[in-house]
This record gives structure tokens, C-alpha cells and sequence, in this order.
């Protein structure tokens, strides 16, 4: 990772893994996803907090609808600020996502895990539009923290590039 980060986090339906994934921008211009961290969610907290202190990400996302909620107060509690993601920040990083990866403007590392989730990636309805679908026989909180790092990473660009991303 060279320079700016982003992190996003979540844990898997049935709580045995716990995926961070981290999303910022290669030097040719295209978005990274990399699956930095995956093991039992035990360890996700003091994960984040090295993530955290070695990288000063822009942003760690998590959506508090989802099995990663838990992990909110603990990060908080260390001094990490989370970003929380409302339906329709789900649909976006979503919607996002699709988009980078249908024009070839997301790379992924070809990580295992991750490659498996989104190879039985399924969609489902949210908030008027689509966000990956959780319930699927292959743990998906790697593709999931992937898309949140990279919606957390987007989001930040917006933020300090103001006028380049303006509608």
C-alpha cells in the first residue's frame, strides 16, 4: 500500500472469520481492493489498531447493520474512528464496485479468499438498489470488506479533491 488508505472490516454470517481489507490507488490510476488481514474476529481489533497505527488510514468503514457491529465499540475504544455505512452507503460501495470492476478500473491481488468470494458472489435488493448478498454457501466478508475499503476510499477522495468529483 503507497499512500493514502482506506480499511473496511466485517465478519462472517456465521462469526468464524473476520476479513480487513484495505482499498487506495495504484500509481497507473486504478483502485487496489487487497484482503490485508483474515482469521477468527477475535484478533480483528488488535489487527485493525496495527493496520492503524502503521498506515493513519483515511477512514475504517463498517457497516452496524451487519455482524461487524461488534466490532465498533472495541476500535473506538482504542481510539480508532469507524465510519459507519447506512443502506444506502451499502448500495453505493456496491454500486461502485460493479462499476470499477465492469470498466477494469479495480485490481485485486488474486488472494484466495477473496477470489473466492467473489467468484460465488450473489446480489441482493437494498434500499432501491443492490448490495452483495451474505447468505451464500462461501464466507463473504472478504468481498464485503473490500467493497467498504474501496467505498471508504472513494468517499475520501471526494472529500480532498474537491471540484475533480463534483457533480
Amino acid at each position: 500500500m503507497i499512500g493514502p488508505v482506506a480499511f473496511g472490516t466485517e465478519i462472517s454470517e456465521d462469526r468464524k472469520h473476520a476479513a480487513i481489507a484495505a482499498g487506495w490507488r495504484e500509481a497507473g490510476g486504478r483502485v487496489v481492493a487487497e484482503l490485508v488481514w483474515y482469521s477468527v474476529p477475535a484478533g480483528a481489533v488488535a489487527r485493525l489498531d496495527e493496520l492503524y497505527v502503521k498506515h493513519d488510514p483515511v477512514a475504517v468503514a463498517v457497516d452496524p447493520r451487519s455482524q461487524g457491529v461488534t466490532l465498533i465499540r472495541p476500535l473506538a475504544e482504542r481510539g480508532i474512528l469507524v465510519t459507519r455505512l447506512g443502506p444506502e452507503d451499502v448500495a453505493v460501495a456496491h454500486g461502485e464496485f460493479m462499476d470499477l470492476v465492469g470498466t477494469g478500473s479495480l485490481a485485486h491481488l488474486d488472494q484466495a479468499e477473496l477470489t473466492a468470494a467473489v467468484r460465488a458472489a450473489q446480489q441482493r435488493p437494498l434500499a432501491g438498489a443492490q448490495a452483495w448478498e451474505r447468505h451464500v454457501p462461501v464466507d463473504q466478508s472478504p468481498l464485503t470488506a473490500a467493497t467498504f475499503a474501496v467505498w471508504a476510499f472513494l468517499r475520501w477522495e471526494e472529500v480532498s479533491s474537491p471540484g475533480v468529483y463534483a457533480i
